[in-house]
């Protein structure tokens, strides 16, 4: 499900945010320089706020999300993995919101009586699990990383 192309993918799309952030901010501190010279003081402050709330903004909506996606991946990559095999209980149809401040699939599944809830990545396309069928998962703490058997697979 995942490949190093995902991360370097996240990656690019962090530092064209940041480039973004960085040329909005001059933009507007350039003009509310040249305003705060040739018209007043307050009018070139007033414009430089505005470009501060727009960067905010843009980092709010865009960035944190990007970023938190980037550090989910490089944690996938570097951490620890394991295979989890359980009987499938449960798919979410929708995606939640959770953990790490990203959308995931929820995935109930029953490991010799232990029931144990699974997360899969709302950006990659949901597997086809069959309710009732047994699997095996390679996870990262409760990400699944991948689908590595079952009844389809």
């Amino acid at each position: 499900m995942y490949s190093q192309g995902d991360l370097q993918q996240t990656g690019k799309q962090l530092k064209r945010i940041i480039i973004l952030l960085g040329a909005v901010l001059i933009a507007f501190l350039v003009i509310s320089i040249i305003l705060a010279n040739t018209v007043s003081n307050t009018v070139g402050m007033i414009i430089l706020l505005v470009g501060i709330c727009l960067d905010i903004f843009i980092w709010g909506v865009y960035g944190s999300q990007i970023l938190a996606y980037y550090r989910f991946l490089s944690d996938m990559f570097t951490g620890r993995q394991r295979v989890e095999t359980g009987v499938v209980k449960r798919v979410g149809s929708q995606p939640v919101y959770k953990d790490n401040k990203l959308y995931y699939y929820e995935v109930l599944i029953d490991n010799d009586g232990v029931e144990q809830m699974l997360l899969i990545d709302a950006n990659k396309p949901l597997p086809s699990l069959q309710v009732g069928q047994k699997y095996e998962f390679k996870v990262f703490q409760n990400f699944v990383i991948d689908v590595l058997s079952g009844p389809d697979i």
